[in-house]
């Protein structure tokens, strides 16, 4: 055996034996069917987390006031709680529901992601703490053909 293959299976096998084994994730989409066809935002919070009732504050959602592309719209969701889910909805499109996180114990809530929307609707982030949910909103302007104002 040469020094390239040695040293080869050597970092692989190390890179292997460091990666964590207790990853979990859970599949929103089978487990909670319904609240991907849901129309309305209250009715997908329903499903994912049981409730629609929420309490303003400790989440913070960042998103453009103006989105002159409504199929590149970037949105933030931070918060200093020790959340479990962090779900992202919005009423422009047919179906509201648009993402959902578990968070890991002990894991930093500062999602990213890119959105899509038809037209001007208002986005909601939401995270559960304890069986209490703590949502912000904010309503993203969505222009036709790239002219913003």
């Amino acid at each position: 055996m040469n020094r390239r293959n040695f040293l080869g299976f050597g970092l692989g096998a190390l890179a292997l034996s460091m990666a964590p084994s207790t990853l979990s994730a859970v599949n929103f989409r089978e487990t909670k069917p319904k609240a991907w066809t849901a129309t309305k935002v209250d009715e997908a919070m329903n499903e994912i987390f049981g409730t629609s009732a929420t309490t303003k504050g400790k989440v913070k959602l960042k998103a453009p006031d103006i989105a002159e592309n409504g199929a590149v719209i970037p949105v933030t969701v931070s918060s200093k709680l020790a959340g479990s889910k962090v779900a992202v909805f919005q009423d422009a499109n047919p179906e509201s529901a648009v993402a959902v996180f578990t968070v890991p114990q002990g894991g930093i809530i500062d999602y990213s992601i890119r959105i899509k929307m038809a037209k001007t609707g208002t986005v909601t982030a939401v995270v559960e703490e304890n069986g209490k949910l703590y949502a912000d909103s904010k309503l993203v302007k969505v222009t036709i053909g790239g002219c913003g104002g």
